[in-house]
């Protein structure tokens, strides 16, 4: 039994991690120092989807379920839980890209709010002047 949940807790923290990966940039712009996890979950998840090789997050969720007497489900987190749930099946590579596109907004998003809030602590201006 123990084994079973140990699984379903490394299956929660999964999706909290994929979950901060689209939205971590963003709520880096009210916290500034978020960026620093926040990149290092892109680059973890930029090198899966580059080298292509299989999370080891997935790995051990599969691991615990094993010793769990359960039977682990092929392929990887993302086709399991989320592919045909969340948006239709077979479009993953589709909202991988939209993902990625979501980091960049939020990275863009987030150097013009801070070189906002440093120009209003130098006392520039930050807009039109009225």
């Amino acid at each position: 039994m123990g084994w079973r949940l140990l699984a379903d807790v490394v299956m929660v923290v999964h999706g909290a991690f994929l979950l901060f990966f689209v939205i971590g940039g963003f709520l880096a712009w009210r916290w500034p120092k978020l960026i620093w996890v926040h990149l290092t979950i892109v680059v973890w998840n930029v090198v899966i989807v580059l080298v292509d090789f299989g999370c080891p997050v997935t790995a051990t969720e599969k691991y615990f379920r094993r010793l769990g007497g359960e039977s682990v489900y092929s392929g990887g987190y993302i086709e399991h839980y989320l592919d045909g749930w969340l948006w239709p099946a077979g479009k993953t590579s589709t909202v991988e890209l939209v993902a990625f596109a979501l980091v960049v907004i939020a990275y863009v998003g987030f150097v013009i709010v801070r070189l906002g809030r440093r120009s209003k602590v130098r006392g520039e201006s930050v807009g039109p002047r009225t």
